[in-house]
């Protein structure tokens, strides 16, 4: 560890530490339910609802919540920097997917992959330095890009439907599979423990959580706290543009409301993971298994013939118990 990150980790925890807290069930099922309740819940479904367990269903299962997993696992970041979320991954991903095939269709795939980078970036900067810089509202600023990037990927596209060829390398890649696991969920899972090797060994995953933890005594500490922001909000923009290839190849099409709703379904399963909204404390692994337990509720919803009005309630009743759930166990903690 640097001198700088010794020098945090003494602002941050400069305190003697204090005797080991009794065992509290809210505490528990903050940072350690996921575990528990999403196994019962794939036990439960795999016995009661019928064509759940079948090996394609659970391959749909992870291809479609392979593009939100790997938002998910990038706005983690976001979130465990107190800055709450990043909404601006709907324009981002949908931008991703558009680039992606609709530059490649006209050029070739380095290209179009190139292009959806620089743009990726550019989103991470514009969005870090707002918030890390100038000290805007991260809300106010990612709903503002949102509607400017929607905006522009509108005006560029004219709210065309692209197709990818269907003898095409993006095609292919959405269908391929190693042995019975669909790819994208090969790269849900890559992403998943590169970013988790990010938050948990790497100085810069260490600022990030301090900053989240105590943006005062992090930044008295000698840190550049906007560059902290700005990297989390870099790497939240780079999984989007990952998760929009994965679903512009999953479907072999891009059009610019493709990605609707992504920003909440991801806060959802980063918060059913552990990770709490108010900041220096999460897991990426974890929310992986909140992206899995979003899926498997959202597939048995699906199974069971409930419609979609069903799942935004249910998923807006996730948010709001996992976030309750977060904020009583903070004060039973004393943190």
């Amino acid at each position: 560890m640097t001198n700088e990150a010794q020098s945090v980790a003494e602002a941050v925890v400069g305190e003697p530490a204090i005797e080991k807290q009794p065992f509290n069930l809210l505490v528990w099922m903050s940072s350690r339910g996921i575990f528990v309740f999403t196994t019962v819940l794939v036990v439960v479904a795999a016995i009661f609802i019928d064509g759940f367990a079948s090996l394609d269903n659970i391959t749909d299962v992870f291809n479609r919540a392979a593009p939100i997993g790997i938002v998910a696992v990038g706005m983690t970041f976001v979130v465990i920097s107190a800055n709450y979320l990043d909404l601006s991954v709907v324009a981002q991903v949908a931008t991703a997917a558009v680039v992606l095939i609709a530059v490649s269709n006209e050029s070739n795939i380095p290209a179009a992959m190139a292009l959806a980078f620089v743009i990726a970036l550019l989103y991470g900067l514009v969005n870090g330095v707002a918030v890390g810089v100038f000290k805007a509202n991260a809300v106010i600023v990612t709903l503002s890009t949102t509607f400017i990037g929607l905006g522009i990927l509108r005006w560029f596209s004219g709210g065309s439907i692209y197709f990818g060829p269907q003898d095409g390398a993006i095609r292919s890649f959405g269908l391929a599979k190693i042995g019975p696991f669909p790819l994208s969920m090969i790269v849900l899972i890559l992403m998943t423990l590169i970013l988790s090797f990010v938050l948990t060994r790497t100085n810069f995953g260490f600022l990030v959580r301090s900053y989240g933890s105590n943006r005062d005594a992090t930044r008295l500490a000698g840190v550049n706290t906007a560059w902290v922001v700005i990297g989390a909000f870099t790497i939240t923009s780079i999984a989007a543009m990952i998760g929009g290839f994965v679903l512009g190849a999953f479907s072999n099409t891009a059009v610019s409301s493709m990605s609707t709703g992504f920003d909440f379904r991801a806060l959802a399963a980063i918060i059913v993971g552990g990770t709490s909204v108010f900041g220096g404390r999460g897991s990426v692994l974890r929310t992986l298994l909140g992206v899995v337990f979003v899926s498997v509720l959202t597939n048995i919803m699906v199974l069971s013939g409930l419609g979609f009005g069903v799942q935004q309630m249910a998923i807006g009743a996730l948010i709001v118990a996992a976030v309750s759930i977060d904020s009583l166990a903070r004060k039973a903690s004393g943190t």
